[in-house]
């Protein structure tokens, strides 16, 4: 049987614990600082209790077990007040937990004996046990019985201190009776990676229990005593348009290998085509295993048509429905996707292109076709319209129109997608929808095109060779591997080979002749903000992890962008970030004012996403004239999901829903 320190190395460690406590305190508030600072501090302490002599084995692992300990009990005291309003037995029994942990604590080096090793390893394990139950099959009690709860960071940092200890407790309890004095360096080289460790994963621990993602987030709650309206109720009027009616049905299908998330059991889903003035009425039947809904993206609607979820809907849970009407009042090109878990439901394949044709016959183009650049399920290959090489028809002189969708989900540097289309000169007709003043003809140019960003190329069938839509890459799965590449063949024939990358880029200010825009040639704007976007590690959602902010703040926290109907708004976005941000605004449309400072030289540019590159800066401004509580935010799905979205909110508007894990409504 192993014997305890003497009294003179438990007064010593009882010392050593004050130590180490500053020691983890210096490493928690100066994280930013030196690590070389919490070396030296610990190598000192070492010294001191080399120069007591009471350093050995046993007594490192005793601290290392010690620290551990805390750490775990740090990390439960935190992520107690979530639990408490989440459950309140959970609460309840995370700040036990912590209190018997901080005790143990004490314990193991105050009254260290083999059989308090044997129950704190026995305990420690049982509490992972537990844990370990709860992510698996679910626990008896609690919100939702048997119901598993996914890991969380918090999960891995609090298992990983808690499993180092239990093998430092067993350790302790196979020790020998007599204590065996180590080098300095040896007892250092023990005790160090652990003294590391333990302040460092209890800071990660703690910070991130600390910023758990909101259990019920709400942008724009009703004030009591002040008359507002809520979003539920800003639908569309009763009128007598034509009426066009779809069901799109939510659900998963096999496509090529890969479990894909699907509208009507394909990817992209299907193409929907109406006329300017239509009422579209469009039921989502939810068949999959999550909750989703639609975002009709660029076109004005009514904001409880939006289909965000936790702003302007609950999701629609799997087995339900809902109906979405509003009328297409301008014609353009658009497309529809998920506005639920976006930055995983997008990707997996819930999105579908919508084209508003003129009502007007004679505005018609001979070949008309919608091109829906996209991720296809799993990742590793792009597609348009679901095919790698899409082939379409044409005739010599036909006159034909692309109206190219970007879907793609670029890599965490936002690159944008950058076709180009050879074979024929052609006019950029409109971009997102908005047709453009006087477009010049153009030889092979590169457009770049963020996701969610359109562009309509017009150009006339030659009389020999195809026409092709080059310069559609994905993302390399490997550092040391090619980019998935996809084309779109229009007609029969050869076409020109050309070197894209020696090819100009199209400048989208200095195309088409100036017209009148009232909301660009305005003299004054009732509101003004700026907007820098930016980013960098922070915890967020109860990790640690980078985000992608607006003025360094992180969604859902970042202030609203306050508005009164009637009122003109004037953005100033500065990209201080390394990356390539597509800023995208909901139930409105963005008049182009300038870039980099410089003024438009060509045609009015009317746009719901503007791509902003880094080190530039764009100035937008909008016509608040669409009432509702509406998102501007990146379509870069990981830079959103990141924190790169925050809300317009119109004075006397209210949701009642809210984001979070308690709605289970989770925009991004």
């Amino acid at each position: 049987m192993s014997c305890p320190p003497s009294s003179l190395s438990v007064v010593a460690i009882a010392s050593a614990q004050i130590q180490v406590e500053k020691v983890m305190e210096t490493a928690v508030a100066g994280h930013r600082g030196s690590v070389v600072a919490l070396v030296g501090s610990i190598v000192n302490l070492v010294t001191r209790l080399r120069a007591r002599r009471v350093i050995d084995r046993s007594l490192a692992l005793l601290m290392s077990a010690a620290l551990l300990t805390l750490g775990a009990a740090a990390v439960h005291f935190a992520v107690a007040h979530e639990h408490l309003a989440e459950y309140m037995p959970y609460g309840v029994f995370f700040i036990g937990l912590g209190i018997v942990q901080v005790g143990l604590a004490a314990a193991i080096v105050v009254v260290p004996s083999r059989r308090l090793f044997a129950i704190a390893a026995a305990g420690t394990g049982m509490v992972m046990g537990i844990w370990l139950l709860s992510r698996t099959v679910g626990m008896p009690i609690g919100p939702i019985p048997w119901s598993p709860e996914p890991a969380g960071f918090t999960d891995v940092v609090t298992t990983l201190l808690e499993g180092i200890a239990v093998i430092q407790f067993l350790r302790l309890f196979r020790r020998p009776g007599r204590p065996r004095h180590r080098s300095r360096i040896r007892v250092a080289l023990t005790m160090v990676p652990v003294v590391l460790f333990a302040p460092v994963a209890t800071y990660l621990g703690v910070g991130a229990a600390l910023a758990p993602m909101p259990a019920a987030y709400n942008a724009a709650p009703a004030i009591p005593g002040q008359a507002s309206t809520s979003v539920v109720d800003l639908t569309a009027k009763p009128g007598s348009e034509p009426v066009k009616k779809f069901t799109l049905t939510a659900a998963i299908r096999n496509i090529g290998g890969h479990e894909a998330w699907t509208f009507n059991g394909t990817v992209p889903g299907p193409e929907l085509r109406v006329k300017t003035g239509d009422r579209v009425i469009v039921t989502l039947v939810n068949h999959l295993p999550g909750a989703t809904s639609i975002h009709w993206h660029g076109i004005i609607v009514p904001n409880a048509m939006d289909g965000v979820a936790g702003i302007t809907q609950d999701a629609v849970k799997p087995g339900g429905t809902f109906t979405y009407e509003f009328v297409a009042n301008e014609a353009g090109t658009y497309w529809y996707h998920s506005h639920q878990d976006t930055s995983h439901q997008i990707a997996d394949g819930l999105i579908g292109s919508i084209v508003v044709e003129p009502k007007d016959e004679h505005a018609a183009i001979g070949r008309d076709y919608s091109l829906l650049v996209h991720t296809q399920p799993g990742g590793d290959a792009i597609a348009v319209n679901g095919a790698p090489n899409l082939r379409l028809d044409a005739t010599p002189g036909d006159t034909v129109r692309l109206r190219i969708i970007n879907a793609v989900v670029p890599g965490f540097d936002g690159a944008p997608l950058t076709p180009v289309l050879v074979g024929a000169p052609y006019v950029v007709g409109a971009l997102d929808g908005h047709d453009l003043n006087a477009p010049q003809q153009l030889g092979p140019e590169r457009l770049q095109l963020g996701m969610g960003q359109r562009a309509d190329l017009v150009f006339t069938m030659p009389d020999k060779g195809a026409v092709r839509l080059v310069g559609l890459k994905g993302n390399a799965m490997f550092p040391w591997s090619a980019p998935p590449t996809a084309s779109v063949t229009i007609g029969d024939g050869p076409t020109p080979v050309v070197n894209a990358s020696s090819l100009p880029t199209f400048e989208l200010t200095r195309y088409g002749l100036p017209a009148a825009d009232p909301v660009a040639d305005a003299g004054h704007y009732d509101v003004t903000r700026d907007i820098v976007l930016g980013g960098g590690p922070t915890f967020r959602n109860g990790s640690f992890d980078f985000s992608d902010t607006f003025d360094g703040m992180a969604s859902p926290f970042v202030p609203p962008i306050r508005v009164r109907e009637g009122q003109l708004v004037r953005l100033h976005i500065v990209n201080n970030s390394p990356k390539f941000h597509p800023i995208h605004i909901h139930g409105h449309v963005f008049s182009v004012l300038a870039k980099n400072g410089h003024r438009l030289t060509g045609a009015p540019v009317h746009v719901d996403t503007v791509l902003v590159a880094p080190g530039e800066t764009w100035d937008v401004a909008f016509k608040a004239d669409n009432p509702g509580i509406w998102m501007l935010h990146c379509h870069v799905l990981a830079h959103a999901s990141a924190g790169m979205s925050m809300t317009i909110n119109y004075d006397g508007i209210y949701t009642p829903f809210t984001m979070g894990t308690q709605s289970g409504n989770i925009p991004e």
